[in-house]
């Protein structure tokens, strides 16, 4: 596997700072996992990560990565087989001999960069909502492509990566920016990459919004 490395700006500090750190996250994650987490609830979670983090420059994407690894997580990247799963997440202490890490999350390096990153949104949405380190030694999860029907739990961690990487007022003040341009696909590919999303992503985003410009858009 392949080892992603972390935006520079969010590096873990020095060493002397690094256990104030980290329970700093702890806490985030008791305060977070005590909160209403249904899926209307994903919109005000999401924002809590990105308040939490301080991220309110979207022109670049949300360093996704950059939170993981903030996290504790290791991320990689490798040859995922069957070609349909997206990415998975692994908490388990025996991982920290063999990757430096006890939490390890692993995309597909077939996809495309915007799905990646979708992926690890999602993933980081099971770890938040679905694992409780005081309650649980080890979790496991994968993502296939087209599962976000299968259960509500698929539903709730989907509705937060799209909330955590196009938050709302964001993502239509930037659409209604775009209009101007000429074509569907035009406006699509810009927000694609505002925001470092798949182009299946934004049309999705699109349908949660209610945007009926693009309400029988199906594929760009």
């Amino acid at each position: 596997m392949e080892k992603i490395i972390a935006f520079t700006e969010y590096r873990r500090n020095a060493k002397g700072e690094k256990m104030k750190q980290e329970m700093e996250y702890k806490k985030f994650l008791e305060i977070l996992r005590k909160r209403p987490k249904d899926i209307k609830d994903m919109p005000a979670r999401a924002q809590d990560v990105l308040d939490f983090f301080k991220i309110k420059n979207f022109s670049s994407g949300v360093p996704i990565v950059g939170i993981l690894s903030n996290l504790e997580f290791g991320i990689f990247q490798s040859n995922l087989e069957p070609s349909s799963l997206s990415a998975y997440i692994a908490v388990d202490p025996k991982f920290e001999s063999v990757f430096g890490a006890s939490k390890i999350t692993c995309v597909n390096v077939n996809d495309n960069a915007g799905h990646k990153r979708f992926a690890l949104a999602h993933e980081l949405g099971h770890y938040i909502f679905d694992f409780d380190d005081n309650k649980m030694i080890s979790y496991y999860n994968t993502y296939f492509v087209n599962q976000e029907e299968d259960s509500q739990g698929e539903l709730r961690v989907n509705q937060f990566a799209a909330n955590l990487l196009m938050p709302a007022k964001i993502f239509m003040e930037k659409y209604n920016e775009y209009k101007k341009l000429q074509s569907k696909a035009d406006i699509v590919n810009a927000l694609c990459k505002y925001f470092i999303v798949s182009p299946t992503a934004v049309l999705k985003r699109f349908s949660e919004l209610g945007v009926k410009e693009f309400e029988n858009v199906m594929e760009i």
